[in-house]
């Protein structure tokens, strides 16, 4: 079986250069591409591989399979499960106070920075452009102008991919990773 065709996302490689190229990159319609940039052919092209057709009167575009991705949220989620995850495999031992879980909340941020780098590479790859957003409605610290992210993707089988991607992220380590070592041996030390 030809690998070539396990590779294949929907789109030939000129039209998704001419999509990097001429997506609307300021203003409401970010993201988008102009109707007028594309043939009828790349337009139901796109169509098929999920992208929606507006037919606004002043910019007609052809508007991108996104998703808006909430940082703060994703790493409140993968926290909450890992310690969850804790709690279940050391029952004695969590939760704790002091040192201990101050050691504990430095694992938990620096695993969660390992699979954001990781999982941030993997949607940069499935998507032609991004822009960060401020959610107005949260307090100074989470409300950073890197709380959430908009990833525009050339198909909707991309952006599906992410979306799981995304939860694997957020799911706690892997029982053979480094991290439950370290965890176990905070278990032993005491205050």
């Amino acid at each position: 079986m030809d690998q070539g065709q396990n590779l294949d996302i929907g789109l030939d490689q000129q039209l998704k250069d001419r999509i990097a190229a001429v997506c609307i990159r300021e203003g409401r319609l970010f993201g988008a591409v102009p109707q007028s940039s594309l043939t009828t052919d790349e337009m139901m092209q796109l169509a098929r591989a999920g992208w929606t057709r507006r037919d606004y009167q002043d910019a007609p575009v052809m508007e991108a399979p996104q998703s808006t991705l909430d940082w703060v949220n994703l790493r409140d989620n993968h926290r909450d499960r890992t310690l969850h995850a804790i709690s279940h495999r050391l029952p004695e031992g969590a939760p704790w106070v002091g040192t201990r879980q101050a050691i504990l909340e430095e694992l938990l941020a620096s695993t969660w920075e390992q699979q954001e780098d990781e999982l941030r590479t993997l949607l940069h790859a499935f998507c032609y452009a991004s822009i960060w957003s401020q959610d107005h409605g949260r307090e100074a610290l989470d409300s950073a102008i890197e709380s959430s992210e908009t990833f525009f993707f050339y198909t909707q089988r991309m952006r599906d991919t992410a979306a799981k991607a995304t939860e694997y992220a957020t799911e706690a380590p892997n029982s053979d990773d480094a991290f439950w070592e370290m965890v176990s041996s905070l278990d032993e030390v005491r205050d």
